[in-house]
Formats: C-alpha cells, sequence, structure tokens
C-alpha cells in the first residue's frame, strides 16, 4: 500500500515515517511539509527505497491533490499545534488545521483514498469537570485555545466525509506528546520542561496546578495508535489515545529524579495548559489496544539529549 503523511517531519510525524518503514506492506511513504520549521533533520538517514517528499502547504490544493495520487492510506498530521501561540493567530489557526482538513478530505475523495486517520487533540475537552470520554455531551466541552477549537471543528468535517461520501475515516483524540525523535519540538509541557531543567533554568508553574492531572501521550504509543486504528479501528468513529492523566507534581518529580537541582518557580497567573481535565480511554484498550511508554524513561531520554551542556 501507499501511504501518505502530512506534516510528515514534525515531532510524531518524522517518528512516524520511520515505523511504517518497517512495514513489509507498505510499498511507498509520501510526505508532504511545507518545512515551515526548518525541520529538514527529519529528512536525514531515512531508511533507503520507499520515501517520496513534496514540498508543499496542505492548504495549497494543487499540492494537496498532487500528493494524494495513487494513495491507499492518509495520516493527516499537518497542524499548527502550538496552543498558546494559536491565541495571537487564530485566523491563521483555521484556515491550516481546519480549511487545510478539508482540502486534505476532498482530494482523497477525488484520490479514492481507502482510509483517512485524523489526530486531534484531548485539548477539545477544554476544562471538562470530572473524567470526559468520547461519550461525553458535547455541551461540558470547553475548547481553551483556537487550536484546540480549529481540531474540533474539523473533526466533524473528517467525520461527515463517511457519513457523506463512504471516505473511511477515524478520528484519534491524542493526548499531549511526550518523548524523543529527530524532528522534535520542545513547546509541549514535558518537553519544554526537561529542555529547561536541562538547561539549569527553572520550571513556571501555576500555584493552583501541581496537583491538576492532564492528559498525556508517549510518542511510541502515539505511532503504534495509528497502524492499531488502522487495522481495528471503526470507520466514522473516534478514539481518545492517552498513555495517562499525570499531575504537574508527577511530571515535575520524574524529571527532579534526573535533575535533583531542578528549581520550581510558582506563579499565581493561571497558565494556558495546566488547567486539569481527565480524559479516558477506555474506548481504544477494549479493542486490544496497551500502552507502553513510559513516563519516567522518556524523561530521562530527553533530558540525556542535552547532557553536553554544562549549566552554572
Amino acid at each position: 500500500m501507499n501511504i501518505l503523511v502530512t506534516g510528515g517531519l514534525g515531532h510524531i510525524g518524522s517518528q512516524l515515517i520511520r515505523e511504517l518503514a518497517n512495514r513489509k506492506d507498505v510499498e511507498t511513504i509520501r510526505i508532504l511539509d511545507n518545512l515551515l520549521t526548518q525541520r529538514y533533520c527529519s529528512l536525514f538517514y531515512l531508511p533507503e527505497g520507499r520515501y517520496e517528499f513534496i514540498e508543499g502547504d496542505i492548504t495549497d490544493a494543487a499540492a494537496v491533490r498532487q500528493a494524494m495520487q495513487d494513495i491507499d492510506m492518509v495520516v493527516h498530521l499537518a497542524a499548527i499545534t502550538d496552543a498558546p501561540s494559536t491565541i495571537a493567530k487564530p485566523e491563521e489557526t483555521h484556515k491550516v488545521n481546519y480549511i487545510g482538513t478539508e482540502i486534505a478530505l476532498h482530494a482523497a475523495l477525488q484520490a479514492s483514498v481507502k482510509k483517512f486517520l485524523f489526530p486531534s487533540t484531548t485539548s477539545v475537552y477544554g476544562e471538562a469537570e470530572g473524567i470526559v470520554d468520547e461519550d461525553s455531551p458535547e455541551e461540558i466541552y470547553k475548547p481553551a485555545s483556537p487550536y484546540a477549537t480549529a481540531k474540533f471543528a474539523a473533526e466533524k468535517l473528517v467525520k461527515n466525509a463517511y457519513l457523506e461520501h463512504g471516505l473511511h475515516t477515524t478520528v484519534l483524540r491524542m493526548g499531549t506528546i511526550f518523548g524523543t525523535s529527530i524532528g522534535m519540538r520542545f513547546h509541549t509541557a514535558v518537553n519544554k520542561f526537561c529542555y529547561l531543567a536541562a538547561l539549569g533554568r527553572p520550571l513556571t508553574v501555576w500555584e493552583d496546578a501541581l496537583d491538576q492531572k492532564r492528559p498525556y501521550l508517549g510518542l511510541n504509543d502515539a505511532a503504534r495508535a495509528f497502524a492499531f486504528i488502522e487495522q481495528h479501528g471503526k470507520a466514522g468513529e473516534l478514539y481518545n489515545v492517552v498513555t495517562e492523566n499525570y499531575t504537574v507534581r508527577q511530571v515535575v518529580d520524574a524529571i527532579r529524579a534526573v535533575v535533583p537541582d531542578v528549581q520550581i518557580q510558582l506563579t499565581k497567573s493561571p497558565i494556558l495548559n495546566q488547567k486539569s481535565y481527565h480524559v479516558a480511554s477506555g474506548k481504544i484498550r477494549k479493542l486490544g489496544f496497551a500502552y507502553v511508554d513510559n513516563l519516567d524513561e522518556q524523561i530521562k531520554n530527553t533530558i540525556n539529549l542535552f547532557r553536553g551542556i554544562h549549566h552554572a
């Protein structure tokens, strides 16, 4: 089969395109990415023979149509994912995360793509109270950023592509990513904390957030989830994908086990993405998916990337 990964040079994509090369049933792995974040390194040292790269933007319909030709399955990762920064650019976020998805779905239908996997975010739940899952009523959702709002709206496009046009689509609502990849970024909570701790800088935490829970997803679990849902996911369905719900204190303690002298700087101002919510992921577990990532291990691996840096 031929697989297209949009946004394939990003934190998740750079890992996923390498995992796909291990599959005997995959002939071509095509990558569409605009290189806006200049992660050329994600193209380094790829296994030879099965990759194609198209430099193009997900909002460029012509580039997307070109990328979709002869494709069997799409993993649509292309998106603006830095939630706090999207507050300053809501229109651009809507264009990329919503309109870009609409363009990708249209091109997929035209190209007779068989499956379309859409990674959304557990941030669509926002500050919903209690434990939330896929069956929680939408009335309780409180998306707190243009990123989450656009992803939630795009989910409906993806579902309608199945209901109205018969495209086999599945939505994966993914927790905040942690773990290392060649194309990783450090804007998500765990990775940013690891970077700051490794360089001897304090971790800024909202004082009321230390014992609040948030959903996290290990990078290896994320890559495995796509393959699992491809095989076992039902068309038109959505699945929460969350390795575990951790408190900020648990994340800090795991960092302190590697960097004992890490300093915590408490602030009285609420920080976006440090507000509490708890996401259940029993639906995908019932299908047989098992999580394997370990927060302590991945934090150690991430901090060790900076082991050559000495800080006073």
